[in-house]
């Protein structure tokens, strides 16, 4: 793990699951984390969180809703018991619902309006549909009521579906925090798993910056395929990881080779039951085709195996990003949510350049998804691409 200092603090996280039933309640029931509850209003929350020195977060992912506080050693017990009154005890009140409903619309406009956020939900609504492609974002003729988010919440907030996770705080302790503080219904929800099916979405927009996103089956986090799949992704890389450099991974070198304003980054989404593998060019119009092109020939190119010095920079990047998920607080939630982070780092390790090459062969068999945002005339169709 990147070295950091830490002085007398500890961590505390509350941690949801599941996909959501009601996908437009999703992103509205994120944002309770400040609200009044039968116990305590609004501003007493943030009162004490800010006399104890503490920091209260609530982030979203596809599969999650996260709850957390972070706070002095000694405060667990505190910390527990508001966040078990703000899942058990929240009063989900009409005027509340309106702030938190105009506070998402104008983080989903934000979304929408940015090419390159538009174009990786539109990659997952076009892989998986529902489930994993419900988006993160509320859409703009989402209709859901302060009705609608509680009820939904009360099938949500269940014994079952719910997971205290502790840093620095005794097992024993964080069970008796969870008896004495969580009082939650029974029973959990079971949900099938997202299927992918591919396909293509093609989004108007007139910004000067277009984005496009060739994406492919890829496969679940915690896997062998995953950690060689995730190796494959920092081989391909694209991210500038020095400042003022090209990088020395293969589509950096692509990258340097067209227009200046090319950027192309590979991705790896994981989750528990499916993955979405690809790569997202961001661009001006003019340049997207030029720069898709030399990316279908990298990813032709890895499918025939990767060379050592590439092999072993893939395994130590994706080894430190592994690392470095931890030092960040909205990742590190995720990641002590889904109970990975000693897996993912130490399965690097094994993975091989015939590992590598064959789950590139696997994924880029898969049917494509390609999604394109910003001046159409402009973007070539997915069937135009040479794979």
């Amino acid at each position: 793990m990147p070295s950091r200092f830490l002085l007398l603090r500890m961590e505390s996280r509350l941690l949801l699951f599941k996909i959501p039933l009601q996908p437009l309640a999703f992103p509205l029931l994120s944002m309770v984390v400040l609200r009044n509850t039968n116990n305590r209003t609004a501003f007493r929350i943030v009162r004490e969180a800010e006399i104890a020195g503490a920091v209260l977060s609530s982030n979203l992912t596809r599969e999650s809703i996260v709850y957390s506080a972070e706070f002095l050693k000694g405060d667990a017990a505190q910390f527990a018991e508001i966040l078990g009154d703000i899942v058990s005890n929240q009063k989900f009140q009409d005027h509340e619902f309106v702030d938190v409903s105009k506070q998402t619309a104008m983080e989903s406009a934000y979304a929408y309006g940015t090419p390159a956020v538009a174009a990786i939900e539109a990659a997952h609504s076009a892989a998986f549909r529902n489930g994993l492609g419900n988006s993160l974002f509320a859409s703009k003729t989402a209709r859901v009521s302060n009705a609608a988010v509680k009820e939904y919440a009360q099938k949500l907030f269940t014994s079952g579906n719910v997971a205290l996770v502790g840093t620095n705080v005794e097992h024993e302790d964080l069970k008796s925090y969870a008896d004495a503080f969580f009082n939650l219904g029974s029973g959990s929800v079971s949900l099938p798993a997202s299927k992918y099916h591919g396909g293509e979405l093609r989004l108007s927009t007139a910004t000067p910056v277009a984005s496009y996103v060739l994406a492919f089956q890829g496969v679940a986090a915690g896997t062998k395929e995953y950690a060689a799949a995730e190796v494959l992704r920092h081989v391909l890389g694209g991210e500038q990881l020095v400042k003022f450099t090209q990088g020395a991974s293969l589509l950096s070198q692509t990258a340097a080779k067209l227009s200046g304003d090319v950027q192309i980054n590979a991705f790896n989404f994981g989750y528990s039951d499916a993955g979405l593998f690809g790569v997202q060019v961001n661009a001006s119009s003019d340049n997207i085709s030029s720069a898709l092109s030399a990316v279908a020939e990298q990813l032709k190119a890895v499918q025939g195996g990767v060379s050592d010095e590439d092999l072993k920079r893939g395994i130590a990047q994706a080894k430190f990003a592994a690392a470095a998920a931890f030092d960040s607080r909205l990742d590190r939630l995720d990641v002590l949510g889904r109970q990975a982070f000693g897996q993912n780092v130490a399965s690097f390790d094994n993975v091989q350049a015939s590992d590598v090459a064959k789950v590139a062969e696997s994924i880029l068999k898969s049917n494509s998804t390609a999604v394109a945002v910003g001046n159409l005339h402009a973007l070539p169709f997915a069937d135009s691409l040479s794979l």
